[in-house]
């Protein structure tokens, strides 16, 4: 079949451009199907709004006039108003710490000023105020905003009220009464603080006190210069004592060493003289340390006395004796290489030499009485000076703690006279900063005398249009969630994403029924709209055999079903194929009215079996399409359709036609449709866009697929072809180009020649 110039010489071409491109477009898995999804989802929202903008822009027209109307009757309605302006600013504050300082205050300063000024509190001073100096001026209401200057410290105090005169009072009066305020606080807190601060004062002032009685006492039953005089001496003196205790020690030490060996020593004491002469040798180590150790009073004995060289006679008679000792027994020695033992000169000698050792032991027992009677002289020395030694101690220890007692008493008392005089100078310099410091919130301008406030329209109004708008949109957004109709093929799919779209009809703006198509009909996107969805059910994946018998149904009434079965019907006629149309709607249906064709006879009389239904059958104006009209209206219509008549007529048709295609009545209003479908190879679902809701035209397919009916696919009527979507679906503009009259081909060299 060929089409106007320009037109593909099949219309299938068109789908397989757009299988193809979808093919591409796709995304791999999971993917795909969620991007597509969101893709989908947002694409309906924007298209069901658009719609609904476009069929409703009245309504917000409405409520944004509403609007406009309210603002206007508001401003008109509201009674003469006069207004007074002053200015409050608010500065820093002069510190006196270490030095003086000025501190800015912070934004919460600022919102506790525009709180207090807006109070009610102040609002009745301010009015008692007004009242007691101006008694002869009416009371009226006025209202107080109040406002800070954006980057400053500047308050604007706006007051507005019906009387000028009273008005600008009662500003003068609230900025009066709120200075008087702030004055107020500032004196009850500064009272606050230095009630507090001198409790403080006279505390520490009491502690002062106590301890310098404490220390006055302590000084009264202490003699604290001879305590701290004494202090060194007693520690000295102590230091001696432990000295000499010392050294008694080891002198005693020594004299017990001497007494366990008086030989040992006294060859000791020997070797010394011989060591640094007889006229240089030192005393007896015992002897000498008793004597330079001796304490103040002590008397020396007559036996322990030294003699000269510094030893005792029996220490000087002990060292004779042993040097005659010596001599003899060299003499001994030298004699008894010359005589015998028994010559008189041996005898004599060896005689005198053992009266000189008896001597000797007589001087050594002598000795040691001696060193007896020194060790025992050293030892009452050690007693004495532990007894000495502990008494001092006691009194050491006595001193020390009331020397510690006296320090730790001038500690507190400098440390409470230290604290005081420091609080003392800290409340004369509060008290200094109290008397001369400033209220750093001070009137600017007083109130100006009151003038008309003339409002502006121009911001009123517009805020009542968009106001008026704003609810207008509320409302439509609201009456749309409740509204489930369909408007667009995006929000089909969102709302049936497994059902497939064989077409979309565009919606016809003529008024009355929409005529049938013809050949070379000038409506290009409705007739290109059939002949997609004729190329759909031609070259769609049967999974089987194609179908030969349709059926065409709906969810309600007046979806356009019955047009959209007949222009299908039409198409397919159109393209060469053998076509017969039922009218399987036998309570109301309409097709022959379309065809101007009679309704009778037709289908319910062939199914009664009053006659055959090929005697039924009528030719209409369109090529290869005949009509079975709808005949008489009868009752029991759904127990005809089940019957084994209309099973073999169906068989008949089918042999007989390319496609029998029956326009049947809506599934949710009668039985048959459902009854007779699953008879059928396939059914076509029609669903009217902005028209059919969405939660009857699932359970009319609900309904469909729980009686196994095969659904071949869906047809949107009446879409928008105002919507993106639908332009380019259809590529309008490409399938068109109207071709050239007559008249217009004679006009062109006309028009050349001028």
């Amino acid at each position: 079949m060929t089409g106007q110039a320009g037109t593909p010489s099949c219309p299938t071409e068109q789908i397989w451009i757009y299988e193809i491109m979808e093919q591409n477009l796709t995304l791999p898995g999971p993917a795909q199907s969620s991007t597509l999804s969101r893709i989908h989802e947002a694409s309906a929202k924007f298209q069901r709004y658009k719609i609904l903008l476009r069929r409703r822009w009245w309504f917000l027209l409405l409520t944004a006039s509403i609007g406009v109307c309210v603002q206007a009757l508001r401003i008109t309605g509201r009674p003469q108003e006069f207004r007074s302006l002053a200015k409050l600013v608010a500065g820093g504050q002069l510190a006196f710490n270490d030095n003086v300082t000025w501190r800015e205050q912070q934004a919460d300063f600022y919102g506790t000023i525009i709180e207090t000024i807006e109070s009610a509190e102040m609002k009745r001073r301010a009015l008692e105020r007004v009242r007691a100096l101006n008694p002869d001026v009416k009371d009226s209401d006025v209202e107080i905003r109040v406002a800070q200057t954006k980057g400053s410290a500047i308050f604007n105090i706006l007051a507005t009220g019906s009387e000028p005169k009273y008005t600008k009072i009662f500003l003068d009066a609230l900025l009066d009464e709120f200075i008087a305020f702030r004055q107020s606080i500032r004196e009850q807190a500064q009272g606050k603080v230095l009630q507090q601060f001198l409790q403080e004062v006279v505390t520490k002032q009491k502690v002062m006190e106590d301890s310098l009685e404490r220390l006055t006492k302590f000084k009264a039953a202490n003699n604290i210069v001879t305590i701290t005089n004494g202090n060194n001496l007693k520690a000295q003196f102590l230091s001696n004592l432990e000295a000499q205790r010392q050294a008694q020690s080891t002198t005693l030490e020594e004299l017990r060493l001497a007494i366990a060996n008086v030989n040992a020593a006294m060859e000791d004491r020997e070797r010394m003289l011989s060591a640094t002469g007889a006229g240089a040798a030192a005393p007896l180590a015992g002897a000498k340390a008793g004597e330079n150790m001796q304490p103040a009073g002590t008397v020396k004995t007559t036996e322990t006395s030294p003699g000269r060289n510094g030893m005792t006679m029996a220490e000087q008679d002990y060292l004779h004796t042993k040097s005659k000792i010596t001599g003899l027994k060299t003499k001994l020695d030298s004699l008894l290489i010359q005589f015998k033992q028994q010559h008189p000169m041996v005898q004599d000698v060896t005689e005198e030499l053992a009266a000189q050792k008896a001597l000797l032991a007589s001087y050594a027992e002598q000795i040691q009485q001696e060193m007896n009677t020194q060790m025992a002289d050293v030892q009452r020395r050690v007693q004495v000076l532990d007894a000495q030694i502990v008494e001092k101690q006691k009194e050491a220890l006595e001193l020390g703690a009331k020397i510690a007692e006296h320090e730790k008493l001038e500690k507190a008392a400098e440390s409470a006279k230290m604290t005081y005089d420091k609080l003392f100078e800290k409340v004369e310099s509060i008290q200094s900063v109290f008397n001369s410091q400033a209220d750093f919130v001070a009137i600017q301008e007083r109130a100006i005398p009151a003038y008309e406030n003339v409002e502006d329209w121009v911001m009123p109004i517009v805020v009542g249009l968009i106001g008026g708008m704003g609810v207008g949109v509320v409302i439509l957004l609201l009456f749309d969630r409740l509204d489930d109709r369909m408007n667009s093929y995006s929000e089909f799919q969102t709302l049936f994403p497994g059902e497939a779209v064989l077409g979309q009809v565009p919606e016809q703006r003529n008024r009355g029924d929409v005529a049938l198509l013809r050949p070379n009909d000038d409506r290009h996107l409705y007739a290109e709209a059939f002949r997609n969805i004729r190329s759909s059910i031609l070259f769609k994946n049967w999974q089987g055999k194609p179908p030969k018998t349709i059926l065409i149904t709906s969810a309600v009434p007046n979806e356009g079903k019955t047009t959209v079965t007949s222009n299908l019907a039409v198409t397919m006629a159109l393209a060469g194929a053998r076509v017969l149309l039922a009218d399987c709607d036998l309570r109301r249906g309409g097709v022959s009215e379309l065809f101007k064709l009679p309704s009778t006879p037709g289908l319910s009389e062939a199914l009664r079996g009053k006659l055959h239904w090929r005697d039924a059958v009528q030719e209409t104006s369109t090529r290869n399409l005949d009509l079975l009209a709808r005949g008489d209206v009868f009752d029991q219509t759904s127990e005809m359709l089940l019957s084994k008549t209309a099973e073999e007529m169906l068989r008949e048709m089918s042999e007989e036609y390319d496609y029998v295609i029956f326009d049947s009545a809506p599934v949710l209003v009668a039985d048959d449709t459902a009854s007779f479908a699953p008879k059928l190879d396939s059914v076509l679902f029609v669903v009217r866009m902005s028209s059919t809701m969405a939660r009857l035209s699932g359970k009319a397919l609900d309904l469909l697929y729980e009686r196994q009916v095969n659904i071949g696919g869906v047809i949107l009527n009446r879409s928008s072809s105002n919507l993106k979507e639908y332009t380019y679906y259809n590529y309008a503009s490409y399938y068109y180009a109207p071709a050239k009259t007559t008249a217009q081909q004679q006009a062109e060299p006309a028009a050349a020649k001028s």
